[in-house]
């Protein structure tokens, strides 16, 4: 009787010993990449009011953090420069210890958004992804890019945590991985000499923004939150629009984690209230910079592409994509990449998603490695100045200016006095590399647009062959 219960008793001690060994979130694990030269930030739980330390492999320093009564700690390493060289982190505490290993030091991005990032290498069925199987079965596992996708959640109240892990460059992740994101990373690592890079991929297809701001920037934009009374599944009626469905279960758990910037690609299931979204991207940057305590850092996002089949919503993608061009004018250190030469009129998925991210990178190395001086944006329109017969459009961000030279591009409209618009000849002239435009019917030219249709082809483009973004001289969602 009394060894029973000896051996009862050490297997209770063994086991509650074991229930207080540091538990690590999936996000903080093997494989994982560290933002390099920055104060990263690790998490997790240990016995309540208990010291947890830090060893990182890369340095002697022991960093020290004490549980609070719940157990849950947060402690800061800072890093070095990006490094291929697998590092490992170890976390001890008094009832024993955790490492975690194959650990790089590099760039970090959080990518978001609809099913166009959702979209992975391997295509949709029937859907495919240029390049796709090339980039699968060309992966190798030492190529310093890692990925991880969080599980999709949706939740009434912000979690802690998500599932997920961090997966190696190999054909069975890169086949999974969001397509803009990868080439996104692929052009990324490559530009900085293979310098490691981490993407966090959160996305849902079919949602729009409002799922995935936070319950405080919903409620300041006006939005209803009534649903986030009670709690939430996938099954509850409307939750992929309800407000802070997506973030709480979605952004929230990756918030703590330190990252470079953020990349978005959405906007489709928006079209039904261009102005409304135009209103609402502005809450949804702040709101995630917000959550990661970062400062501002870039937001980069992708403009959704030429498609034919919106039916009654054809209008209202026209100036949603005027709403989206619109951002950079009202968020500080964003960019936008534009879409309008890789669309697809009879599918909503571009099959170039390499194109996409190539673009997205353009701006990252621009704006955050210094490593272009060259050309991200396209063609951007600065103002209009009226000569005689002719408007005469000058731009910013051309590269070397607009192209092509002498040649008749299509997609322009001008309006006179009474705000009615009518084809007209637009041409880059050769004399003066100025955007001059006719109309034939109009005395006086008081407005342009260009590309205002759902299904628009892109004719103007900058000195490296970016495209124009739709706009019009007005500023306005016509």
């Amino acid at each position: 009787m009394l060894s029973r219960i000896i051996i009862t008793t050490l297997i209770c001690i063994s086991a509650t010993s074991a229930s207080a060994i540091i538990k690590l979130p999936s996000l903080i694990g093997d494989n994982m990449v560290l933002q390099q030269q920055s104060d990263a930030r690790l998490w997790g739980e240990a016995s309540p009011q208990s010291t947890v330390k830090i060893d990182p492999s890369w340095t002697d320093e022991t960093i020290e953090v004490k549980a609070n009564e719940s157990g849950q700690w947060k402690a800061s390493v800072s890093t070095p420069a990006a490094t291929t060289e697998p590092c490992s982190i170890t976390f001890t505490d008094k009832d024993g210890s955790v490492s975690i290993s194959d650990v790089l030091i590099g760039e970090v991005w959080y990518c978001s958004g609809q099913s166009n990032m959702e979209m992975p290498v391997r295509g949709y069925n029937h859907q495919p992804v240029d390049g796709g199987l090339d980039a699968i079965l060309s992966a190798r596992e030492d190529t310093p890019i890692r990925m991880f996708t969080v599980g999709k959640a949706v939740s009434s109240t912000p979690l802690d945590s998500c599932s997920g892990h961090w997966g190696k460059h190999t054909p069975d992740e890169v086949a999974e991985c969001s397509a803009t994101a990868y080439f996104f990373a692929d052009y990324l690592s490559k530009a900085l000499g293979d310098t490691p890079v981490g993407l966090i991929i959160s996305v849902w297809g079919g949602t729009g923004v409002q799922p995935w701001l936070s319950k405080a920037a919903a409620t300041e934009s006006g939005l209803d939150v009534s649903g986030l009374d009670v709690a939430v599944d996938r099954s509850t009626p409307d939750v992929l629009i309800t407000p802070a469905t997506l973030y709480n279960a979605m952004a929230a758990p990756v918030l703590p984690f330190t990252v470079k910037g953020m990349l978005w690609y959405q906007g489709e299931s928006n079209c039904s209230d261009p102005e409304l979204y135009e209103r609402l991207m502005p809450k949804f940057v702040e709101c995630m910079r917000e959550g990661f305590q970062l400062g501002d850092i870039p937001f980069y996002y992708a403009q959704i592409a030429p498609h034919d089949g919106y039916g009654e919503l054809s209008d209202n993608v026209v100036r949603l994509r005027l709403a989206q061009s619109h951002l950079m004018q009202q968020v500080t250190n964003c960019g936008m990449a534009v879409t309008l030469d890789i669309g697809n009129r009879y599918c909503i998925h571009p099959t170039d998603k390499r194109t996409g991210g190539k673009r997205l990178a353009y701006w990252a190395l621009a704006n955050d490695y210094d490593k272009n001086n060259y050309a991200c944006s396209g063609p951007v329109f600065d103002r209009m100045v009226w000569d005689g017969k002719r408007a005469l459009l000058y731009f910013n961000n051309t590269g070397g200016g607009v192209s092509p030279l002498e040649q008749s591009l299509d997609g322009f409209e001008a309006a006179g006095d009474d705000g009615i618009y009518h084809p007209a000849r637009a041409i880059v002239e050769c004399e003066t590399g100025t955007l001059s435009v006719y109309c034939d019917e109009i005395d006086e030219i008081k407005a342009v647009r260009y590309a205002h249709s759902p299904c628009p082809t892109a004719t103007l483009f900058d000195n490296f062959q970016l495209p124009a973004s739709p706009f019009t001289t007005t500023g306005t969602l016509e």
